[in-house]
Formats: C-alpha cells, structure tokens, sequence
C-alpha cells in the first residue's frame, strides 16, 4: 500500500481544546481519517503529545518519506513510523500525530479493501480466524450515570459511576431515570465533562445508591476511582470493602494511585474473587507495562485507549497480551474526546468484553453508541 496524499487540520475536541485530525488517501483508492482524542485524568507513562504546529511540521518532515514507500501492513507502517521518532514516549514526532496517522491509515486500508473498519481489524488481530467463520457481538455497555472526580463538580470523589448493561436501549431508559429522579429531589441535572450528571449534593455512597436503585436484577455497577487524583488532591480513599459487601458492584477501575504497585498486589489479592480489578492509568495501553501488571498479578481487567501508546499495532499488542491472560478487555472513549468513531470498530474488531463510551448523551459520546447501533443493525 502506497500513501497518495496525507492531510493535517486543527480541529476542536469536547472541551474546546484543540486537538488534530489527519486524513489519508491511498493510492488506487482508499481513503480514511481520524481525529485525536485527549485524556482529562491522564496515566504519567502516556505517549506525549505535541501542539498542532509542531505536527504539522513534523508531518511534512517525513510526508515525502511516507509517500515514497509502499507499506505491506499495518505492522509495517506502524514501525516505520515508532522507527522515525525514535523515542520511548513519542516527543519527537509525538503520540497524538502518530495516532492519527496510524488510525487513518487502518481506516484508508479498511476502505481500499472493501472492508468495515472492525473487519479489518479483526483480520490483523486475529487472522487465524476468516471473518466468515466470525460472529460479532455488541460489547456489553459500561455506560456512565454519574461522574465526579476531575470530571464533576461535587462532592464525589469517584470519577465515574457506570451502569454495566447489555444494551444501549437499556442505558437510555437508565440515564433518563437517573434525571428523573434528581429531578424529583431537586438536585441539578447538570452534567461533567463526559455527558454524565454531576449533582452537587451528593457524596460517593449516595451517587452509589441511587444507580443500584436504578437497576434491574440482571444489572450492575461498574466504578472509575481514578486513585491517583484523590491521592494526588489529598482525598479520602473509598471505604472498598464496605462498597464491595453493599453494593452491586462488579468492577473497580484504578482502585490505587498508579506509583503504588504494592497496594495494587494487596487490593487484587483481598478483591479479585469479587470484582474485576481493571488497570487504566497504571497501564496505560502499554504492552511493557501490562507484562510487569501480568507478572504481579494486580488486575485481571485492563482499558484499552490507542492514544495513550500511539499506534493501532502496539494496542492490538496490548490487546493480544491480556487476552492471552483471560482479561476483561474495556475499550474506552477520553474524556476530552472528538465526534470520531474508530474506537467502536476498534471493540467490536477485537471481540472486547466491554465498552465505556461516556453517557449517552453529547455529540462526541453518542457517535461511538451511535457506531455500534450501525454495526449490529446491519446484522
């Protein structure tokens, strides 16, 4: 495969920050875009990204070398371009620029072969496997209710409050609950930074409560602790055990500060026949990372976010490492995120347990919902 024409352009993410989106055309036909999501609490071992000047620069620095070469596979593109900056955290050309490159690429590549965007993946993660011999199926929704942390404005500590449910029409019928019922007690539906409300009133325990009073009998919660912010705001850790025994909780993300490798081993050695312990900003997508979390044995779920490690190929690494390891795979949206939809092909490509796409409400959050409704209405 041999690259036409590559584009660069500045565009706004969900916080009115400025983020890139990068667009490539294949030669003989192709073409395929991505546009670059950025996180709000972010894992300290994520690739570094660099303003949209210095990307623009830095493409045009390597866009003849790019054009001059002709690719045999994802893998080999992905290399050239880890070989081209030459760094352990991407500051040269940087994270955010090789991702949109990446990602584009596996779009325009899909698109030349006549493929959806999760069949092509699928046929690099798991080639063993023809996609005539593949059923997919929906991920289950880890689909967010209320948020606090970095993401809120009151009192919680815990970022991120999640309903785990089978469908995205189940997920609707919860957060239009959950408004319901702030209503009803008069607190605000105002909403944080990923669609998700945010009351002002009410604590950890209490935003707890309410979603299990939400659920069905079949359903459950999922927690985002985001450990590292409360440490880092000197914070009152969650009482876990008292959560864990109480309430209808089956997963727990970031449960310590990510520098704490001990309390990880301790929490997944007391928890991990109660929950899912998941590693997000401990991990950080980063296949060297999840191999010492494999070897220590401090989760057994992990999120899975292509910007924070740069290239499709070294998540998919990721991916295949903790599948080997029969780990829950969660792929997530950012919280500073774009209208872009790449990560629901992306789930759906590499047969990923579950989804956590935000609520089910603000443009950036409703297209990947809205990606997946496409891929299975198909079916």
């Amino acid at each position: 495969m041999t690259i036409k024409e590559i584009s660069i352009q500045k565009i706004l993410n969900s916080a009115g920050s400025w983020t890139i989106e990068v667009a490539i055309e294949l030669d003989g036909g192709g073409k395929g875009k991505f546009s670059v999501p950025g996180g709000l609490s972010k894992g300290a071992n994520e690739v570094a990204n660099v303003d949209f000047d210095t990307a623009s620069t830095n493409l045009d620095d390597i866009r003849e070398n790019l054009q001059s070469r002709n690719f045999k596979s994802q893998e080999d593109f992905d290399k050239y371009l880890i070989e081209v900056d030459g760094t352990e955290d991407k500051s040269d050309l940087g994270g955010n620029l090789m991702l949109g490159l990446s990602a584009a690429f596996a779009a325009a590549a899909a698109n030349a072969a006549g493929l959806e965007t999760y069949e092509y993946i699928h046929n690099i993660h798991t080639p063993e496997i023809p996609l005539n011999n593949i059923q997919f199926k929906m991920p289950k929704i880890m689909g967010l209710i209320f948020e606090g942390g970095a993401h809120g404005s009151g009192k919680a500590s815990i970022q991120e409050f999640m309903a785990v449910t089978n469908s995205i029409e189940r997920l609707t019928e919860i957060y239009s609950a959950a408004r319901k019922h702030l209503h009803n007690i008069n607190e605000s539906t105002n909403v944080g930074a990923e669609g998700a409300f945010s009351p002002a009133g009410m604590d950890n325990e209490q935003l707890i409560k309410t979603l299990e009073s939400l659920l069905s009998a079949d359903e459950n919660i999922a927690l985002d602790v985001a450990a590292t912010y409360i440490k880092e705001k000197n914070l009152e850790m969650p009482d876990y055990e008292k959560l864990i025994s109480g309430y209808k909780i089956i997963s727990i993300e970031d449960p310590c500060p990510e520098d704490e490798w001990t309390a990880w081993e301790n929490f997944f050695r007391a928890y991990r026949a109660d929950v899912t312990v998941v590693a997000d900003d401990l991990t950080t997508t980063n296949p060297d990372i999840l191999a010492r979390a494999i070897r220590q044995q401090v989760a057994n779920g992990i999120i899975i976010k292509p910007n924070q490690i740069g290239t499709i190929t070294e998540t998919l690494k990721a991916v295949k490492l903790a599948q080997l390891e029969n780990w829950n795979i969660i792929v997530s949206h950012r919280g500073t995120d774009t209208n872009d939809s790449f990560v629901a092909d992306l789930a759906v490509g590499i047969h990923a347990d579950f989804v956590k796409f935000g609520a089910p409400a603000r443009g950036e959050r409703v297209a990947k919902y809205n990606r997946l409704l496409e891929i299975f209405n198909k079916k």
